[in-house]
């Protein structure tokens, strides 16, 4: 009896000849073969199983041993048959067997192999039963059975036939069989999918199998077409895409823009590229090309760096090379190594001086700087550029928005910038294209001209390109594959144009996935090779050497030239480390995926440890990439631990990036299990930092349900100091941002009780008590604010802080709005003076106060008005978006009011801070006041109905939830406007409104401001002549005992009305 076959055809390691099944020694050279060692990987097969009908009565009607003699022609002829298609018969069942089609060897047509060898067994049974039949008299049928699907293959236990394969795949096969009629091939869903069209099927049945609860489909297989039945693959040019390329060419000779080239996995984006950067940059364009890698997705600004590496012809250059490399390429953009905008370039192109300091600029800053430089670079060239920017449905989220933005500022010069991505990509920079060009399949002709090109003239080709080209399906890159395939095969000999048939081609077939085609060729690779190329597959699209020997010590040159010959991959850079990269990042894929998790977690963790080592002045630079290596190798601790690292390295300089390895370390923390050591803390960390840090992010719609959550968590585990770091948080959230200043000072007497349960560092302590104390003052409880502040600034305070400026500055804010002007004028310049000391965000928030009592009429917009201008400049320079929209507010509310203000210029700042606020959900608590500045210029430009209805909607928002002093402001335009119009209601509306302010005084003499200038409009309004000498007289006095200086003049002039 033929025995099950553990070793399959493979090639001599010598000469590359393909090995008859179990040989010893090659046929050609006569080296040894070496067997390999099967270790355990994921392989896509196809499984059969043939059973014996009715093999109990058969055993009862015969002898033993003609029943043996039945048995043994019966199964040397099904694994003979088996062996012939390159299947391995895995093992004997008693009355049946078991065989794969892909492993040990990867087949990229395993599943039409296994249906041709399904038939054929079948044959040989008929031919059999024939002679059974006449010579016992008895029946003698098998019933086969096929399914499709990964399996994990390799040595399991020992002795002989202990490779086998295991999994789902393998269930479901025998379940197939065992619903196949007599005589019959049932195939499973998935293999019939990957066959239809080569083979003939019968129609969808719904078979009930064993242990299912539900049927599943089945269709039986009743024949082959013989044109359909073997692969392979090679590389030639590109052809069929002319009317594409005309395309790009027209795009270019009309000044450019932004173009997608979109098409699925192998159409040609690349080649397209290739070819047009090629005929362009003849022509004298600056061609910049970068590509995008998945494993690369979640690494901030890489994508970016990348690009602008290869914009300034810095690939491969050291450091202090490309720094004077990028200078020179930069010209007069870059006025020195030192100055700002050149560390700013340099950090984003990763090649910065560690030592240099760093420019005092937030991401928001960074973000227009580093554009504003990437354009007047481009400009500054006297050759056009085209920016080309492969396979950005693997672009890093940063990078995806800074390059839009470039993208945008491009379109008015002449460059170009060119994208390539598959249909499924939904990126900022997909969706900015305004012309995108779709690939499409090869037609027919121009596909079997590829395939020509591909294998040569040689006359023992006649034919085999129309073939190959119908089994392509117009896909070039599966052309390539099943060229090159049948080359490594030995069926084709010569090179690439210039190849001889050297065996018969029976049959091709297409691969039922790029994988099966890739898979084969990987399989066909000496052990080392494979060795080397699983691991460079763990690492990435591209890697290093010394990063590869690391993982892989025992790695020789021999197995490095051997995947650049076979042109799995390519090498990049030479110096200062060897570089390379996957020829294709399917193939990376495919090796990847073939490896066991176990495996590839080993792989993992030797990657991490050897980044970390390697250069540990970056580590934490490289600390999110790290961290994703020790996720993948299942130590989510060590995951978690580095996540955290990678965010306290961007936080400031990337907020929200440093918020995305938060998230990744709280999901990594939610995935552990409950009884994990320290997984509370571990799941708190996160969550603090998330909830700490959300008003500075704003559009969190879920802000609410990450606290009640994150609440819930620290109350159950007793942890009161991160609970009171994060309660502190949503405070100022809801204060700032979501105007539910009721619910913020509810919870802020909860924090401020709990503050003196938990035992935490000044800073700490200083931020929990600043929270406190901004929640009591936007809901004007002066006296309990100051209380708080008082607690602040008694605090131990060795360092300046932003919570000790905004003590100070609150503080004098409540001094000047109850008439200690004197002091309370000294304490909010002492305040903003700090705040200056800190940068130009904090100085910006800090102006807003000064600002708002402007807008209250208590300070004279003159004193500000070149203040805030410079706080403007500074925070526009620093990009900050928080810092930027509170200077935008403070400029254009002093500007507006100020003797020598431009109305206009005032307005269109006011407009910008409005539209940023609501784009970016921060500091909504100033819509009230620029608010209200906005709708009374929108009356005076002839829309006073509509000013009056937005003012409606907004006092109403901050008298219930917002700042009450706003409020206050909103609530004079209204009234104003109201008694403006003059209708009936309006002055119905008018008493309301200040009777309202009546009933809700907060003993505050600057709110008391607004309902008295109220009082005396509505007098005037009535003409109640007496009541208006009596507020006017009130308003004026008030004026006086308050220094409300913006108010005075506008008071006497009331006054003065009094006969």
């Amino acid at each position: 009896m033929v025995s099950t076959a553990r070793e399959t055809t493979d090639s001599c390691e010598s000469c590359g000849i393909d090995l008859r099944a179990m040989a010893r020694f090659c046929d050609v050279c006569g080296a040894p073969v070496s067997p390999r060692s099967l270790t355990g990987e994921h392989k896509q097969v196809t499984v059969l199983f043939m059973d014996v009908v009715g093999s109990m009565k058969l055993a009862a009607a015969l002898d033993a041993e003609r029943l043996r003699e039945i048995m043994t022609d019966l199964f040397n002829g099904a694994a003979a048959v088996v062996q012939r298609y390159q299947g391995t018969v895995d093992k004997f069942t008693g009355d049946g067997l078991m065989a794969l089609f892909g492993a040990p060897v990867a087949l990229e047509d395993h599943p039409l192999r296994a249906c041709i060898a399904a038939l054929e067994i079948q044959a040989v049974s008929r031919q059999l039963a024939d002679e059974v039949q006449r010579r016992d008299g008895v029946a003698l049928q098998l019933r086969v059975g096929l399914n499709s699907g990964d399996v994990i293959v390799g040595e399991i236990g020992s002795g002989p036939g202990r490779y086998t394969a295991i999994g789902h795949t393998v269930g479901m096969a025998q379940r197939m069989e065992s619903v196949a009629p007599p005589g019959g091939v049932m195939c499973s869903y998935s293999t019939s999918c990957l066959v239809e069209g080569a083979v003939q099927l019968g129609p969808v049945e719904a078979v009930a199998v064993k242990g299912g609860d539900e049927k599943v489909p089945g269709r039986l297989l009743l024949g082959v077409e013989s044109d359909r039945m073997v692969v392979g693959r090679n590389e030639g040019l590109m052809l069929g895409r002319d009317v594409e390329m005309s395309q790009l060419q027209n795009i270019f000779r009309a000044n450019g823009g932004l173009v997608g080239i979109v098409g699925a996995p192998g159409l040609g984006k690349s080649r397209l590229m290739g070819e047009f950067t090629a005929l362009v940059g003849q022509g004298g364009a600056d061609v910049v090309v970068a590509r995008c890698d998945a494993h690369t997705a979640t690494l901030p600004f890489l994508a970016l760096s990348r690009l602008l590496r290869a914009m300034f012809k810095t690939v491969g250059l050291s450091d202090a090379d490309a720094r004077a490399q990028t200078m020179a390429r930069c010209g007069a953009a870059l006025t020195s190594l030192q100055c700002p905008d050149a560390q700013i370039l340099f950090d984003a192109m990763g090649i910065a001086d560690a030592d240099a300091a760093q420019p005092a600029v937030s991401f928001d800053g960074r973000r227009r700087r580093l554009v504003d430089i990437v354009l007047k670079s481009v400009l500054a060239q006297a050759a056009r550029t085209v920016f080309v920017l492969e396979d950005i449905h693997w672009i890093d989220a940063p990078s995806d928005e800074v390059l839009a933005d470039l993208a945008v500022e491009l379109g008015a010069t002449a460059s170009m910038f060119v994208v390539t991505y598959r249909p499924e990509c939904r990126g900022v920079l997909q969706q900015q294209c305004n012309r995108s060009i779709t690939l499409e399949p090869l037609p027919d002709s121009v596909a079997a001209q590829q395939v020509s090109h591909l294998l040569g003239t040689n006359p023992s080709l006649n034919h085999l390109a129309a073939r190959i080209a119908i089994v392509a399906a117009g896909n070039p890159f599966f052309a390539e594959e099943i060229v090159r395939d049948l080359a490594g095969r030995g069926v084709l000999t010569g090179s690439r144009g210039g190849y001889r048939l050297a065996d018969v081609v029976d049959e091709i077939a297409v691969p039922a996935t790029v994988q099966a085609v890739l898979a084969a060729r990987i399989d066909r690779l000496p052990a080392a090779a494979k060795s080397m190329l699983n691991a460079a597959a763990v690492i990435g699209a591209d890697f290093d050497m010394d990063i590869l020997l690391a993982v892989v010590p025992e790695a020789e040159p021999t197995s490095v030239a051997d995947l650049l010959s076979n042109e799995f991959i390519d090498q990049t850079r030479l110096v200062p480390r060897q570089r390379y990269c996957f020829r294709h990042p399917l193939v990376r894929t495919v090796a990847y995926e073939s490896q066991l998790s176990a495996n590839r977690r080993r792989t993992h963790h030797s990657l991490a440890s050897a980044i970390a080592v390697r250069d540990p002045a970056d580590a934490d630079e490289n600390a999110a990439l790290i961290a994703e290596h020790y996720e993948a190798a299942g130590e989510l601790i060590e995951a978690h631990r580095w996540h955290m690292r990678s965010a306290n390295w961007l936080r400031p300089r990337d907020l929200p990036a440093a918020r995305g390895q938060w998230e990744s370390a709280r999901r990594i923390a939610d995935a552990l299990p409950d009884d994990q050591r320290d997984v509370a803390a571990l799941r708190i960390a996160p969550r603090t930092m998330l909830v700490s840090t959300a008003m500075y992010v704003g559009n969190d719609f879920d802000a609410e349900k990450n606290y009640l959550e994150f609440r819930s968590l620290a109350v159950r585990n007793g942890d009161l100091t991160s609970l009171a770091l994060g309660t502190a948080g949503r405070v100022m959230s809801l204060s700032l941002n979501e105007n539910r200043v009721p619910e913020a000072v509810s919870l802020a007497a909860e924090l401020e009780s709990l503050v003196g349960e938990i035992e935490c560092d000044v800073a700490t302590r200083s931020i929990i008590l600043t929270a406190v104390a901004f929640a009591r003052f936007t809901n004007c409880e002066f006296d309990v604010a100051l209380r708080v502040i008082d607690s602040i600034l008694d605090l131990p305070q060795e360092e300046s802080t932003m919570e000790l400026a905004v003590a100070e500055t609150v503080r004098g804010y409540i001094e000047v709005c109850r008439g200690d002007y004197v002091v309370g004028r000294q304490h909010l310049r002492d305040g903003t003076v700090r705040g200056r000391a800190l940068g130009p965000l904090n100085h910006a928030i800090l102006l807003i106060y000064s600002s708002t009592l402007v807008a209250l009429g208590i300070y004279v917009p003159d004193e500000f008005v070149d203040e805030v201008r410079d706080a403007l400049e500074r925070a526009e320079a620093f990009g900050d978006v928080c810092g930027l929209i509170t200077a935008q507010c403070a400029y254009g509310t002093v500007l507006l009011r100020a003797d020598n203000a431009s109305r206009a210029q005032a307005i269109e700042v006011l407009n910008r801070a409005d539209s940023n606020i609501q784009k970016h959900n921060v500091f909504t608590l100033a819509l009230g006041i620029i608010g209200a500045d906005l709708a009374v210029d929108a009356a005076r430009d002839g829309r006073l109905d509509e000013a009056i209805d937005a003012l409606r909607n907004s006092f109403l928002l901050h008298s219930g939830g917002g700042f009450r002093v706003f409020a206050g402001c909103v609530g004079e335009a209204l009234v104003g406007l109201l008694i403006e119009r003059g209708r009936q209601d309006d002055l119905i509306e008018v008493r309301q409104i200040v009777a309202r302010w009546q009933d809700h005084r907060h003993d505050i003499p600057a709110m008391d401001l607004v309902l008295l200038k109220a009082q005396v409009l509505l007098a005037t309004a009535e003409k109640d002549w007496a009541a208006y000498a009596e507020f006017a007289h009130s308003y004026l006095k008030l004026c006086q005992e308050l220094d409300a200086r913006g108010r005075l003049d506008e008071a006497r002039r009331l006054v003065g009305r009094i006969a």
